[in-house]
Order: structure tokens, then C-alpha cells, then sequence
């Protein structure tokens, strides 16, 4: 049981911080954080992108370097608008240049004038600040971030995951249970839910919100794992190691570290049923 939360607090702060697990969402229908933010949509909707912010666009489909050069040109003409320092902290958040954003982010800040920009810089000064491990100064910016703008589901996400990474699940699930969610779908609030609840050890509610998740999402990595784990909680080795053998590898080497860590304990596991 030991082994078990060991591996299930790393897989929890793993997934909740890494930039690099594929949470590319196709359909729009399961990505409620859709409205704020481009991080999870899937290159077939950001083609579908034709209106003012399509420059920014191009940096989430990796045309980092093109982009920065047109927003370059562009720096009389908009240098005093708040979307442009924006956009071009989003292009440095994308390539993993923390502080380059945060420069950047911060002179959003300044030349913001309307609460809803100056949220979502806060939010993501919050973001870097968690990059550094900075955790209460980082929980500082997302709630002044929900405080300018209390409809945004973004910020409240993101300090959920702050939670779950420091195991205060139910804060974690009622930052989650806000009313901005409610009756919305989104893969990565169900899943963070499923999260809470498995480790609370109430494992009925933990299932439902596993159940609720597409079948092709239960295939990542992060998500697989976590799911084996609940499987194997209940005794369900067989079905356990099903969703080890079929999630999608994600390259991720602490992660993959770690999915290597639960085929082992499934194969001591299934040794030991056998012995009975």
C-alpha cells in the first residue's frame, strides 16, 4: 500500500505539472477551458482559427520563430496594446522560455487596462511561478487572477492542480465543483476529479468520473496509468494490465519511469493470484 501512494503522489505531480504530455483535445465538446486558452486544441480546430488572434495561433502549431518575427514588425503599431505582450509571452510559454514570458507577461500587466486581460496574465505569471517552484507565490497571482475574473475556469483549474499536487484533494475538488464547470464536459477536470476521489479512497465516485472520460483519451499515458492504479486498487489486475498494454507511450521519461513501475507491481501481483 506504501509503494501504492508513493506511485500515485508522483504520477498525480508528474501529470499535473509537465508541459510535455500530449492533452491535445479534437473535440471541442470535451475541452470546456476552450474559450481561454489554445494549449489543448487539437491542429485540426487551430486550422479552423480565422479571426485576429490567428498570428498567436501559428506558435501553438510550432511556428514559434515566424511568429515572433511577424509580431517583431509589428511592435509600432501595437506596442501598446496589452494582447500583443500577451501573444508573444504565449510564444515564449510554448517553447519552455520561462523567463522571457514572465517579461513579457508583466508588460501585459501594465498596459492592461481591462480586468479580463490583467486575469489572464496573472494567471499565467502564476503558471511560471509554479515552473520555479515558487508555489505560494504562484497560488498569489491565480487568485487575484480569479478575483478580476470570476467566470474564468482557467485559473480555477490550475490551482485545483496546485492541490492535487500537494494532496489537499478536497480543496482540490471543490475548487473544481465551482459553478463556472457545471454542465460543462472537459477531459482534464473529470480526470482531476478521478484523481481526488481515487486517493480519498472513495472509489465509486473516483469511477464515475473515469467512466465519463472518451475511451480514446483513457489511452494517455498520465491518464492510463492513474487508471490501472484504481484498477488495481479494486483487484482487477486482468483489466489493469489491458490499459497498461494499450495506453499510448508519451515519451515522457519520468513518466514512462513510472508506468514501468506499475507493469512491474501488476506482474508481482498477478504471480502472486496465481500462487493461491
Amino acid at each position: 500500500m506504501k509503494e501504492f501512494t508513493v506511485i500515485f503522489t508522483l504520477l498525480v505531480l508528474i501529470s499535473c505539472s509537465s508541459q510535455r504530455i500530449d492533452r491535445k483535445i479534437n473535440d471541442s465538446s470535451w475541452d470546456s477551458l476552450a474559450s481561454e486558452t489554445y494549449l489543448r486544441w487539437g491542429e485540426n480546430r487551430l486550422d479552423k482559427v480565422t479571426d485576429s488572434k490567428q498570428s498567436v495561433v501559428n506558435c501553438y502549431k510550432g511556428q514559434t520563430k515566424e511568429t515572433l518575427e511577424i509580431f517583431k514588425k509589428e511592435y509600432l503599431v501595437r506596442k501598446e496594446d496589452p494582447n500583443y505582450w500577451l501573444h508573444i509571452g504565449n510564444c515564449y510559454f510554448i517553447e519552455e522560455k520561462w523567463v522571457k514570458a514572465e517579461f513579457y507577461y508583466r508588460l501585459a500587466l501594465e498596459e492592461a487596462k481591462i480586468p479580463a486581460v490583467k486575469s489572464i496574465a496573472l494567471n499565467n505569471l502564476g503558471l511560471i511561478s509554479f515552473k520555479f517552484e515558487q508555489w505560494e507565490k504562484g497560488k498569489t497571482f491565480l487568485n487575484q487572477s480569479i478575483a478580476l475574473a470570476p467566470n474564468f475556469k482557467v485559473p480555477r483549474y490550475n490551482l485545483s492542480q496546485l492541490y492535487l499536487q500537494f494532496g489537499l484533494y478536497d480543496k482540490a475538488i471543490d475548487t473544481l465543483g465551482h459553478q463556472v464547470f457545471r454542465g460543462h464536459k472537459d477531459i482534464d477536470v473529470h480526470f482531476s476529479l478521478a484523481n481526488a476521489y481515487l486517493y480519498k479512497g472513495e472509489l465509486e465516485k473516483s469511477k464515475m468520473y473515469f467512466d465519463s472520460i472518451p475511451k480514446e483519451h483513457l489511452k494517455r499515458e498520465d491518464i492510463a496509468a492513474t487508471y490501472a492504479l484504481y484498477h488495481i486498487r479494486i483487484g482487477n489486475l486482468k483489466l489493469a494490465k489491458e490499459i497498461m498494454d494499450d495506453r499510448n507511450r508519451s515519451g515522457v521519461v519520468e513518466l514512462t519511469a513510472i508506468s514501468h513501475k506499475i507493469e512491474k507491481i501488476l506482474s508481482q501481483r498477478m504471480i502472486e493470484e496465481q500462487k493461491k
